[in-house]
């Protein structure tokens, strides 16, 4: 995923979009159960502002993950935005050289750059839909599938005396 800042280089106030897609599959999200599903399809601003360069990116794709409620498969839209600065390594200031992608040359690889946004943006624990119930902690079914009455009539023996107590309301 290459971008080539030429033509924005030495023209302060100038801006190019870029609209770049590429298949990171062989990509390790380093989570189990959590893959792309589709193409990741960038959309670049770049804003040259003389000190830097400031991009402003879309990042859309789709990724196959697992619930962590029912452990069923899924495919999951991640739409995100971001904010970054790019400099050239010879005008980099001293707060620039920690925070913003050091360029040496016009064309920039940021395969790696829009990875990073990607696991950035990616929840602790994945979940399917706002209604799923999960697996049944006593007998281990998929409750969204098959209804369940384990722990109807199950107490809490550390609640047990509250069910013998009785109100005089």
């Amino acid at each position: 995923m290459k971008v080539n800042v030429a033509q924005v280089r030495y023209r302060e106030g100038e801006s190019v979009r870029f609209e770049l897609m590429e298949e990171f599959s062989s990509c390790d999200l380093g989570t189990e159960g959590l893959s792309f599903q589709a193409p990741v399809h960038v959309q670049l601003q770049v804003n040259n502002t003389n000190k830097a360069m400031l991009v402003y990116g879309n990042i859309q794709t789709e990724l196959k993950a697992t619930c962590g409620r029912c452990l069923e498969t899924y495919v999951t839209p991640l739409s995100l935005s971001f904010q970054d600065e790019w400099v050239f390594r010879a005008q980099a200031t001293e707060d620039l050289l920690e925070t913003a992608l050091l360029l040496d040359k016009d064309e920039v690889d940021i395969k790696d750059r829009i990875f990073e946004q990607i696991v950035l943006a990616l929840p602790m624990n994945f979940i399917c839909s706002e209604e799923c119930q999960g697996l049944c902690p006593i007998c281990g079914v998929n409750r969204n599938l098959t209804p369940c009455r384990c722990g109807e009539n199950v107490i809490n023996p550390r609640f047990a005396a509250l069910g013998e107590w009785q109100s005089n309301d």
